[in-house]
């Protein structure tokens, strides 16, 4: 760059400084603005949605899905138990291989 260059003025790094550090600060609120877990639930719930709607399928609960799938549960009372979609449910118990991908489709 040229010294006589205007990005080189005092007022035009002064300025880039600034938007620096709005960018900054918008960068926090945005960190503050994260639910926890506990408040996605109950946006979910808010929204109309199984509470656990989004949320990663923790291997445990998988073992269980497996278990209740197993012991002939059905897919509603799945979604109940696990307070997920209908959907989901089909769409895990497909993964693991419990159903096909049309008996999954049935329940979209």
């Amino acid at each position: 760059m040229r010294p006589a260059s205007s990005a080189c003025a005092p007022e035009a790094i002064r300025l880039l400084f600034a938007l620096a550090n709005e960018f900054d600060g918008e960068a926090e609120l945005q960190k503050k603005a994260r639910l926890t877990p506990e408040e996605k639930r109950q946006k979910n719930l808010a929204e109309g949605r199984p509470a656990n709607a989004y949320f990663p399928w923790p291997e445990e609960e998988k073992l269980r899905l497996r278990e209740s799938h197993a012991a002939g549960a059905t897919l509603e009372a799945l979604s109940d138990e696990f307070e997920r979609s209908t959907w989901s449910i089909a769409v895990q118990l497909q993964k693991m291989g419990l159903i096909d991908e049309e008996q999954a489709a049935a329940h979209r």
